[in-house]
């Protein structure tokens, strides 16, 4: 199981070249000390127009490794340093998620990401719906991830994952999914573990 690390950023009106900039050369930082990386921007739904700083890591031993190298990184203190002198975003994280199902699939562009809330007393429940749905969404060539949060000022939450190699597929995708009675009906079933609050499409950039 992956642990996950998510910075939003929300750009300063007519700065938001020089935070893309910035979120690359932060997310080169990290996987040059040896994180998996992507940088994205919320295309649609919550926090549209947001920048994601996503890193993920085998485990929490190599994550607090990896941690420590970045931190004495020289070009990670120069970033930081320019940040705090000329401000291009808001900055929200890092939260970090444990997958609970699922890979991260780091060679697909495009994510559809519907966060629930969920009481933990309930999750086992849901988890349990997941095998059928990651049969469906087989079917649409779509892997699916879900990811519980262990740092998080919201810890009921449960975040899934849609993974689509265009914006394409995933046209394609919410035609032949989102409206089959299939997918309702694991919807239905989900209602009675938790609520879908917030959904969006992330990406790569």
């Amino acid at each position: 199981m992956a642990l996950i690390s998510i910075r939003k950023l929300t750009p300063t009106i007519g700065k938001s070249d020089l935070l893309v900039t910035r979120a690359r050369a932060l997310a080169e930082i990290f996987a040059r000390n040896g994180a998996k990386t992507r940088v994205a921007r919320v295309v649609a739904g919550d926090g549209a127009g947001q920048i994601y700083v996503n890193l993920s890591f085998d485990d929490g031993k190599s994550m607090a490794a990896i941690w420590e190298k970045t931190q004495a990184d020289p070009a990670y203190t120069k970033l930081m340093a320019e940040r705090e002198l000329n401000p291009a975003a808001s900055a929200e994280g890092p939260d970090v998620y444990r997958t609970v199902f699922g890979q991260v699939q780091p060679g697909r562009p495009v994510i559809l990401m519907r966060e629930y809330t969920i009481s933990r007393d309930k999750l086992d429940g849901a988890l349990g719906l997941l095998p059928e749905l990651e049969a469906l969404m087989k079917r649409h060539d779509v892997p699916i991830v879900a990811a519980t949060p262990i740092f998080s000022s919201d810890m009921s939450r449960l975040v899934a994952g849609y993974y689509c190699s265009s914006p394409g597929h995933l046209g394609s995708s919410v035609d032949g999914v989102g409206a089959s009675a299939e997918f309702r009906a694991i919807v239905t079933k989900a209602a009675a573990f938790g609520t879908l609050t917030r959904s969006r499409v992330l990406m790569s950039i």
